[in-house]
Parts: structure tokens; sequence; C-alpha cells
């Protein structure tokens, strides 16, 4: 697989988006993360993007807001929202779906979020996003740490952890995040 160039304009694009989503409310400290179920999550987060696209898109491609609304209302598309259902692909015979997509002209973007407090929901987000990565030039990948003392968000600076996400980025385009 021939990976997509990490261009300058691409990587700003991917960093404002991701700026967007680790702003949201949801992923702050004071959230209860238990209470919010993985779809809810998912939900907030696309909605609020979806709503911050047209800005970043703007500003990344250099075309007006409004068209970059017209863009994105049939080219980002998440569960919830009713234009057009996410689409699936077949890999190793079984269907496989991101949680949101955005395709741009240069560029398309797979998005998964995944909560847990174990190490089988990390390795299913980790795994999923490595079959996405055949699909998409670029998966944005979030792990929601639901352990009590967000054990598993405070180990992702250890030299194993910082090394693996180093790996997924370099070789497979796939941005990990422990939030």
């Amino acid at each position: 697989m021939i990976k997509l160039k990490k261009t300058t304009k691409r990587l700003n694009l991917i960093n404002e988006i991701i700026k967007k989503m680790k702003e949201h409310d949801i992923f702050s400290e004071s959230v209860s993360r238990k209470t919010n179920t993985e779809n809810m999550i998912q939900k907030s987060v696309f909605s609020m993007l979806d709503k911050r696209l047209p800005e970043i898109i703007s500003k990344n491609y250099g075309i007006t807001e409004r068209n970059a609304r017209k863009q994105i209302k049939y080219n980002f598309i998440f569960e919830s929202k009713t234009i057009k259902p996410v689409p699936s692909f077949n890999f190793f015979a079984t269907n496989h779906r991101p949680d949101a997509i955005l395709e741009l002209r240069d560029i398309r973007i797979a998005f998964e979020i995944k909560k847990g407090e174990k190490g089988n929901s990390i390795r299913s987000g980790i795994g999923q996003s490595i079959v996405y990565s055949t699909q998409y030039d670029f998966v944005l990948y979030f792990f929601v740490d639901t352990t009590p003392g967000c054990d598993i968000n405070s180990s992702k600076h250890g030299d194993k952890e910082k090394e693996l996400i180093k790996y997924l980025w370099d070789n497979y385009n796939i941005r990990f995040f422990v939030v």
C-alpha cells in the first residue's frame, strides 16, 4: 500500500481537525466518562466538528466558508447525520465501516472513537484503524479512557507506548490519541 504524502497542507488540515476534536468538552477531565456511551461521545464530537469544519476547510483550501459548508454537507459523513450513511467496505471477507469519514478533493480521512477501560478496547480500535488505513489516506483514532484513575491516558508517555504511536503514524498514517 502506498500511503499519501504528508504534505504541509494536509498536515495542517489534520492538525487543525485534531485540535478541534481535543478541545471538545466531552474530553475534559471534569466530564464523567462512564455515563456517556460510545455513541453519545461520537455524536457529540462529530456534530461539533460538522459545525467547525467549514472554517478549517476554508482556511486550508482558500475557499469561502459557504463553499466549504457545501463540501462538508456531503463529504463529512457520520452515523447520526441523515444525508447518507457511512459507506462500508469489504476486507478479509468482512464489512468494515469507520465511525465517520471526511473526503475532500485530495484527502480521505477516517475517524474512529472508542471508549473503554481494558486492553481489548484499545486493541480493537488499533486493529480497526489499521484496516481503515487500507482504504483511507489518514485515520484519526481517539481512545476515551474510562479507567478510574485515567491509567491508560497516563501510560501514553511510556517509551513503548510512544514508540507504537509513532509507528502507527509513520507506517499507516494513523494518528492515535488517548483522551
